[in-house]
């Protein structure tokens, strides 16, 4: 996943918001205007997705993250005791 890809989504919505005000305030053409609402509706979309992502990818790095710490911690909890027995 492509850490700039919700950025450049959430650009691109922005930018259709701004034809679509044009296509408003111009001509009202119906179909443009279809067009560039069913591509706002497509990019909000993936960038949910992509938020989704981005987050579960956190989530999984943060538990990885404290269970390297556990280990390490039973690891350094276990070798004291192993010391004094030899």
């Amino acid at each position: 996943m492509d850490a700039t890809a919700p950025t450049t989504a959430k650009q691109n919505i922005r930018q259709l918001k701004k034809q679509k005000a044009e296509i408003l305030a111009s001509s009202q053409d119906r179909k443009k205007l279809k067009k560039v609402q069913r591509k706002i509706k497509l990019l909000k979309r993936e960038s949910r997705v992509l938020g989704q992502e981005k987050k579960l990818a956190a989530e999984k790095t943060a538990a990885e993250a404290v269970a390297k710490a556990a280990a390490e911690k039973a690891a350094a909890a276990a070798k004291p005791a192993e010391a004094p027995a030899q």
